[in-house]
């Protein structure tokens, strides 16, 4: 079986970064490695399209907009493929009256509309949770046959939890998301005085503002971006890993950390909580005591770990995903 990858950032020359490119990277590695033929589509390659079996698009939007008919011309043997990540976080009829909005003669139209409109030029989709796959039933009017719940994998190999955890919360984004919570878990930390460090990239002006936040306060740490190295070394020391989301997909970071024995805080907004419930404590990510009462309860003691850890390694590795991926492919060839 040949398949292709297309992937968001494709037109990127290097093509390194990006939460998506790792994931798919991560599935071709091991799809090889098990007899598949995986391309990784480039800027500049040149493809015999004619050759794949499965074209497998990793997002949905205008950027891929001229190649969904440009390649499907050049191999109608093909079964296609589209993973639109949506993100969902506002009500289903938010996104069902934005998919109809579209005046074709005018070329007034939105990445929603757009996806209703291919919602049949597509063989199969997948959602990432069920969460996400109700959304593109109700509110894009994609059969539900075609859609196909493919959970995404902890990035980083499994370890042993280590025997003594350092008491502390971590939080790992990019921080100047507005999203992401972290001016409210930063506010927990002051309240609840809990020891928090936060690592990711970040802006100059979001920085400022955490620290006039912050002030002389010392129990609030802003490391910045950090190597991988670094970061597994966070993830094996720290007690408690939060992700107070207002929007968020999976939380793959929030996987990886578990996978690291890390406990829990995740939002209890949209399809992040299916991955860790019952053995996290999910949160609304507008209550800055309810973050906070969370991260204490782990800090003083409750725990959902080996049991998470164990789940996810079950549930969650490259090996299992890729058996599922295989499943599915071939019922659609």
């Amino acid at each position: 079986m040949k398949i292709a990858f297309i992937l968001p950032n494709y037109c990127l020359i290097d093509g390194k970064a990006g939460g998506v490119r790792v994931q798919a990277s991560q599935w071709a590695e091991y799809m090889r490695s098990v007899g598949y033929d995986v391309v990784e589509i480039g800027a500049w390659g040149d493809y015999d399209w004619k050759s794949f079996d499965i074209i497998q698009y990793f997002y949905f939007g205008f950027s891929f907009q001229s190649l969904y008919e440009s390649i499907r011309n050049k191999a109608p043997q093909a079964k296609f493929v589209c993973a639109p990540i949506l993100d969902p976080h506002e009500p289903i009829w938010v996104y069902k009256i934005l998919s109809w909005l579209k005046i074709p003669k005018i070329k007034l139209w939105n990445e929603f509309s757009l996806l209703r409109s291919y919602r049949d030029f597509f063989d199969l989709f997948f959602a990432r949770t069920f969460f996400e796959r109700k959304y593109l039933i109700e509110a894009f009017g994609i059969d539900g046959k075609k859609i196909k719940v493919v959970p995404l994998n902890s990035r980083l190999t499994p370890v042993e939890v280590p025997a003594v955890k350092q008491n502390f919360c971590l939080h790992v984004s990019r921080i100047c998301d507005p999203t992401k919570s972290v001016k409210r878990l930063v506010a927990a930390a002051l309240k609840y005085d809990f020891d928090l460090i936060l690592a990711g990239s970040s802006t100059d002006e979001f920085d400022h503002s955490l620290r006039r936040m912050i002030g002389d306060r010392k129990n609030i740490t802003l490391l910045g971006r950090v190597s991988d190295e670094q970061l597994a070394d966070l993830y094996g020391k720290a007690r408690v890993f939060a992700l107070p989301s207002t929007r968020e997909g999976v939380g793959l970071v929030a996987l990886e950390a578990a996978s690291y024995g890390c406990d829990i805080v995740i939002t209890n907004i949209g399809g992040p909580k299916e991955y860790f419930l019952p053995n996290a404590i999910a949160v609304d990510p507008y209550d800055v005591d309810a973050i906070g009462c969370a991260v204490k309860n782990f800090l003083n003691g409750k725990t959902f770990q080996p049991a998470l850890q164990k789940n996810i390694a079950e549930k969650y590795s490259v090996k299992v995903i890729v058996e599922q991926l295989n499943d599915i492919y071939k019922g659609v060839l």
